[in-house]
């Protein structure tokens, strides 16, 4: 994964994102997953926005939907072990906060209190991309927590143990499949297929 050679035949291998733990909450529901696509969007000060992409078929997507409101939260080196715990299994039949520490803001959103740093965010828009819905967020409060970098894609790869790595990379696989489907379709309906 990390050779010139693999980069130069696909130069998407050359991103590396920060790896970003979502939390969500609608009633007594709640759950959070692990995202590689959050961007802030805003240079203004008092106008801090960011932009996730979740898709359509996890939990999260109906949470943020139900709800309007989550929480970003970074993470370091040392907490690679929240990779497999907030990515390997489904929210729907798990509750993945279950002996976490949080606490809540303004958006009712589980905050991570052990993570480097929570951005607290309202839902202000969403847009249907097919595989993904993007949503525009409103950053309402943020906290850091500890110091540190932030975990980015490829060092938690590398970090992770081999069973830890075939179960993301089987999970990738299949969310592949379904996301391709989930493409198609919404392409062939706008017409862009």
């Amino acid at each position: 994964m990390d050779t010139i050679d693999s980069a130069a035949a696909d130069p998407f291998l050359l991103l590396d994102p920060e790896l970003w733990v979502i939390t969500s909450q609608s009633g007594t529901t709640r759950n959070a997953m692990i995202a590689t696509f959050v961007m802030p969007v805003s240079i203004v000060p008092d106008r801090r926005r960011f932009v996730a992409a979740i898709a359509t078929h996890h939990l999260s997507h109906q949470l943020l939907q139900q709800s309007e409101g989550c929480a970003l939260h970074l993470i370091t080196r040392d907490q690679r072990e929240w990779v497999p715990r907030f990515g390997i299994p489904t929210g729907r039949e798990t509750d993945k906060l279950a002996e976490m520490k949080t606490t809540t803001l303004r958006s009712g959103a589980p905050i991570l209190t052990d993570a480097l740093a929570a951005f607290d965010c309202r839902v202000v828009r969403s847009w249907s991309i097919g595989d993904r819905e993007l949503y525009l967020l409103e950053l309402l409060e943020s906290r850091q927590f500890r110091t540190g970098n932030p975990l980015r894609f490829r060092e938690m790869w590398n970090l992770l143990g081999a069973d830890e790595r075939s179960q993301l990379g089987e999970l990738l696989l299949r969310d592949q499949q379904i996301d391709r489907a989930a493409i198609d379709n919404w392409a062939g309906e706008a017409g862009d297929s």
